[in-house]
């Protein structure tokens, strides 16, 4: 087979993934879905990919990608408002892509678990080229912050991110449940909790980093 037919195999099989993610965010998809809707046999997609799980995985990477690319666009800017650039250009890309953070929650447990090492490594260098980078620009709009603050702050932005989606999007057999009045206090608008928290973040952190000096 030609180099490029198998590229387009391969994008064909992550392609139908996003679909079927984009779809049913919350949903799980096996492989025997991934092939049909690519248009492959199910043997076809193991070729590629050695479990379901790398190909989920890739697609995480393609949106954290987008993420990465709307937060440098959001700071390519002077430094006045770059947290509510980048809050905004963040809740933008979550309403775009509601699979992102199911997603993102299931990296570890289930993604990373049942990945192949090879496949996590370079998940991990291509996540880790681009937090440096982000988070050079970040110090450079912040000059009160020290070397590698700048990526600590984005990767404490992503835990919060994720922590606060947790708390907010109970299990299938709970949703029903979650109606008691008793339970109110986790009725949380997450978009306005999301914003307001990371707001704070970048705030305090920012504002520790100049009293430090």
């Amino acid at each position: 087979m030609a180099p490029g037919d198998k590229t387009e195999r391969r994008e064909a099989i992550l392609r139908a993934a996003e679909e079927l993610l984009h779809a049913n965010p919350g949903g799980g998809i096996a492989v025997e879905d991934l092939a049909r809707r690519a248009g492959l046999a199910k043997g076809t997609v193991y070729l590629y990919f050695r479990t379901r799980e790398e190909v989920l995985l890739q697609v995480h990477l393609a949106r954290l990608h987008g993420l990465f690319d709307a937060l440098e666009a959001a700071l390519a800017a002077p430094e006045v408002d770059a947290a509510y650039r980048a809050v905004r250009a963040t809740l933008r890309h979550l309403r775009a892509h509601p699979e992102f953070l199911p997603l993102a929650t299931n990296c570890r447990s289930m993604l990373e678990a049942n990945a192949s090492a090879d496949a996590e490594l370079e998940y991990k260098l291509a996540i880790g080229q681009r937090l440096a980078a982000i988070g050079a620009r970040v110090e450079a709009l912040y000059p009160q912050m020290r070397r590698g603050e700048g990526m600590a702050l984005l990767m404490s932005s992503y835990a919060l991110m994720l922590g606060l989606w947790q708390l907010t999007d109970p299990p299938a057999c709970l949703r029903e449940a979650m109606q008691r009045p008793e339970l109110a206090v986790f009725h949380v608008d997450f978009e306005k909790q999301l914003a307001a928290a990371l707001l704070a973040l970048w705030a305090g952190t920012v504002s520790a980093q100049g009293d430090s000096r």
